[in-house]
């Protein structure tokens, strides 16, 4: 043939020049890259020490005895995690004829169907481009056809494995929630768990019985399709593999892989522990809901939405930091499997699967370029199910140890419920009641009569000048509280109905009082309660007794007549089951109020405890507790604790009247009476609903209710007290 002509040497050079500034060009992007890469690894650093920050700081809102409790049993994959893990499974599996076990057989049915399918699509694949490449389109036709009909029991046996796994999950949460609820729901067991505190309370029930269960149920049904068809995938194309490269090109994949297993467990994250403390904080979140509700109408009358608010706030921030944690940890390891397990591990089949052509293998010689095209389609997808199939694998770590999480859970709820059923009926052990403070403590409070007396006189006059000092800036149009820390002060009065007018007494002029369902309780009602003038309320349970005071609180409306009462915060209810809010011993007592009011009105832990030694003169309370203690406050006090913590609360807020409802029933009769005298000397007037005869000498009228609309207004006479 003719001899190639040489370029002209100006046409030389400029290729040179071209290829000289690609090769620049390509030095300058790998250095770019990497400067991304850095900077990349340096913002992931510092967000991830950010986001772990931002949950190790965040706001104790949780009871902190079962916190603690919860933190000395560490969540992780190790030997106690099996044991629960095979006890929850007997419970799902009862017997082999059983449906789940026809379902696991189904769906182990179904798993072999798609590797085998698998593997058949691979080879027609590769026959279609050996076809296509050497123009045998009669056979390219053939073929096509094959894999069109290929794929209608491909498509149906991936469906069938969805909703098996999907039925799977089911019938274990169902198995799990009647196993836990003929349990729980045995004799008064679900009482106990509730309400007795100690080792048989289970602390967040509602979430551990239908969240944590459901997710423990659709965790383990995923798990075994997670785990089954890797393996078959390994065992079907480990075998093909070794056919066609020899024992080296599995050998080197699953050394490969090996590697990056161990890498993986040095650097994976606790998220077992992560998952379980996840389950925590929701639980927590809807037991603040739950409370919110059962205590509804005592938060409404001492005011408390805006303290109730902060503290779900709290509640769910808590949530959300710790779930932009996990999640941005799932990142983390999402970024390091997709490199190690799917582009890393890929670079590496490519090299098996291209040393035969490279080392020009006995295995490929004599094959015509159709062939190779056949044999390098087939086993790339030989190998690229391969590598997903032990990458699956290697993944499998993660979903195991987000299940230790859900099985945690689950199994602290059935060996709770065990120990109910068990052990639930047994005696309750005596413990003896500290009579007086340890000595490190004995000076918290005053001691002494006259000293709480002069006491009293100067607490007296503190919050009677924040009162007046409140109530003129008031009238200037500025409030020294905002609503984010202090009570709302006065409610506009309704549109229609009855009218409410603000004043410095409570009187009632010819009011109806008339129920939500529409039924009247109190037909004409006319009375008044100026400052110092103690009311004591009697009457039949459904006469209207509490309902008068929903409608000072403004929890009801004025159905007619005329109100006067005064501002909000100048009246405090005082339940007989008081409530107890989540927080410390200090938030007990100053309830609705923040910490951070308390300080701005000058209020210190030295003027709490000498209210609480009022009504607790041996300190007990003060002796067990310290005041930034948390504590799940409604199962630590006690009846009679909690009653006098709740007349502290009284005494703090220094309202100019004050509503009892049977709030001293658990006292004795010497703090009874310390408790009504103090109100006196501190300028509370009271209206008290009770029938004990022994508390009219405290009273100057009696407000009797006859339970049939009609009612009896009556000066008390104090000659028939004794």
């Amino acid at each position: 043939g003719k001899e190639g002509k040489v370029l002209p040497e100006s046409v030389q050079q400029i290729i040179k020049t071209i290829q000289k500034q690609s090769s620049e060009r390509s030095g300058r992007t790998n250095v770019t890259l990497l400067l991304l890469i850095g900077g990349g690894c340096v913002f992931a650093f510092v967000q991830y020490k950010n986001k772990r920050n931002a949950i190790s700081s965040r706001k104790t809102v949780l009871l902190a005895d079962e916190a603690k409790k919860k933190t000395t049993q560490r969540v992780a994959v190790n030997k106690l995690f099996f044991q629960r893990l095979v006890r929850i499974l007997k419970i799902c599996i009862p017997s082999w004829k059983s449906h789940e076990t026809l379902s696991i057989i189904v769906l182990s049915t179904l798993l072999v169907a798609r590797t085998i399918l698998s593997v058949l699509i691979a080879e027609i694949t590769g026959s279609l481009a050996e076809y296509l490449v050497g123009r045998q389109f009669d056979k390219f036709t053939n073929a096509l056809m094959s894999f069109f009909l290929v794929t209608i029991p491909a498509s149906a046996v991936n469906s069938l494995l969805k909703y098996f796994t999907s039925m799977l999950s089911l019938n274990f949460r169902q198995r799990l929630s009647m196993y836990v609820n003929d349990e729980y729901l045995q004799g008064v067991n679900f009482y106990k768990a509730c309400n007795l505190g100690g080792d048989s309370r289970i602390d967040s029930a509602d979430q551990r019985v239908t969240s944590d269960i459901e997710k423990f149920s659709t965790a383990i049904s995923n798990l075994y399709t997670s785990i089954s068809k890797p393996i078959l995938d390994v065992i079907l194309f480990t075998k093909k593999l070794s056919g066609i490269t020899g024992w080296q090109g599995p050998a080197l994949m699953y050394s490969y892989f090996i590697l990056s297993g161990i890498i993986k467990k040095f650097i994976m994250p606790p998220l077992g522990k992560l998952t379980a403390m996840e389950s925590e904080l929701e639980g927590s979140y809807r037991t603040a809901h739950q409370r919110l509700i059962v205590n509804a109408e005592e938060i409404a009358f001492y005011d408390g939405s805006e303290k109730e608010r902060n503290i779900i706030n709290d509640l769910f921030k808590n949530i959300f930091n710790h779930s932009s944690y996990v999640h941005y940890l799932r990142c983390l390891i999402a970024i390091f499997d997709g490199l190690l397990v799917k582009y890393w591990a890929s670079i590496i089949g490519y090299g098996v699967m291209a040393a035969p052509f490279i080392l020009n293998s006995k295995k490929i010689a004599g094959k015509s370029s159709t062939q190779l095209t056949n044999d390098y389609i087939r086993n790339t997808s030989y190998l690229m199910g391969l590598a997903a199939a032990v990458g699956q694998l290697v993944m499998v770590g993660n979903k195991i140890t987000a299940l230790a999480g859900f099985t945690s859970r689950v199994s602290e709820l059935l060996e709770m419920v065990l120990h109910l059923k068990n052990a639930g009926n047994e005696p309750f052990d005596i413990i003896e009641e500290n009579t007086s403070a340890p000595a490190d403590k004995s000076e918290r409070g005053l001691s002494s009569s006259s000293e709480q007396s002069d006491w009293l006189d100067s607490w007296k006059f503190r919050r009677d000048s924040q009162r007046e000092s409140e109530i003129q800036l008031e009238s200037s149009g500025s409030l020294p509280r905002t609503p984010s820390l202090g009570r709302i002060s006065f409610q506009n009065a309704p549109t229609r109905g009855g009218k409410i007018r603000q004043g410095e007494m409570i009187k009632f002029d010819h009011v109806d009082v008339v129920s939500p369902e529409g039924k009247l309780l109190v037909k004409d009602l006319t009375f008044d309660v100026p400052p110092g003038r103690n009311v004591m309320v009697t009457g039949p349970n459904g006469s209207g007794k509490s309902s008068i005071f929903r409608i000072i609180g403004g929890l009801w409306p004025l159905h007619s007549g005329e109100l006067i009462k005064p501002r909000n915060r100048d009246f405090l209810f005082v339940p007989q089951k008081p409530y107890q809010v989540l927080g410390t011993l200090r938030d007990q007592i100053i309830y609705p109020d923040s910490g951070e009011l308390m300080s701005r009105d000058g209020v210190q832990d030295e003027d709490l405890a000498n209210l609480l030694a009022i009504v607790d003169p041996a300190k007990i309370i003060l002796g067990a507790w310290e005041w930034d203690e948390v504590r799940d406050w409604i199962n630590t006090f006690s009846g009679g604790q909690k009653q006098r913590v709740a007349m502290a609360r009284l005494f703090y807020h220094k309202p100019q009247f004050a509503i009892l409802d049977e709030c001293t029933s658990a006292v004795s009769d010497e703090v009874e009476g310390t408790i009504y005298e103090t109100c006196k000397k501190l300028g509370i007037t009271l209206f008290t609903v009770s029938h004990r005869k022994s508390l009219r000498r405290h009273h100057d009228y009696e407000l009797r209710l006859n339970g049939d609309t009609t009612y009896n207004w009556t000066k008390i006479n104090h000659d028939d007290d004794e």
